[in-house]
């Protein structure tokens, strides 16, 4: 039996994040190629995801890579509310399943700048465990982060629960583990997904 249902944030509750947005502003800023910006945001990226590193520190990084200094007006490329508001239909469907009596969790990759924007906005409050990255010193889909769900999950196990992503490489470790998992595309796909396992 199904007891906790956990999502993705970004190209699950939000459509925002789920693509390779922070390069394509860069590049504009920049006039690089997007090529070019994606190997120049990607460098730093996995130790400030994981909350390793500070924004200085990779943005140091970064200009360190390129060659030149990036001034801050040209640094603003990260994800925020605007970009990362959640989907209505997946607040109501998440607010029907803790209705229901479900534990409804979030496990998401996302950095300190972008965290605390959605977290001013009071989303995160809805979601219990939330497993944010840049809070753990783990991102998806390194398996450490899996047990940390887990060990936010006591008298729960692996397949009682529901794993929902957009990403086909985050959900491979959760199905090794034993969890049941979604591969979100719409929301109305999310839905059907999710409440399909549950009736099993």
């Amino acid at each position: 039996m199904i007891k906790a249902i956990v999502f993705d944030y970004g190209g699950v509750i939000t459509s925002g994040g789920a693509g390779n947005e922070l390069a394509v502003r860069l590049a504009q800023d920049l006039d690089i190629s997007v090529d070019q910006a994606s190997e120049l945001t990607f460098g730093p990226w996995p130790e400030y995801i994981k909350g390793r590193i500070d924004e200085e520190e990779y943005w140091r990084r970064v200009e360190t890579q390129y060659g030149h200094s990036i001034p801050s007006n040209k640094r603003m490329i990260w994800n925020t509310w605007g970009h990362m508001s959640p989907r209505d239909e997946m607040l109501d469907f998440v607010k029907q399943l803790k209705s229901q009596g479900y534990t409804v969790g979030l496990l998401s990759n996302v950095i300190p700048n972008t965290e605390k924007d959605i977290r001013a906005h009071g989303v995160y409050d809805l979601f219990q465990p939330c497993i944010l990255s840049c809070q753990v010193g783990f991102a998806k889909p390194e398996p450490a982060i899996y047990q940390v769900l887990l060990q936010q999950l006591p008298g729960i196990e692996a397949e009682e629960i529901i794993f929902v992503d957009d990403q086909e490489r985050c959900l491979k470790p959760a199905r090794e583990l034993g969890i049941n998992c979604v591969m979100a595309d719409k929301p109305g796909q999310i839905t059907a997904g999710v409440n399909k396992l549950l009736k099993k």
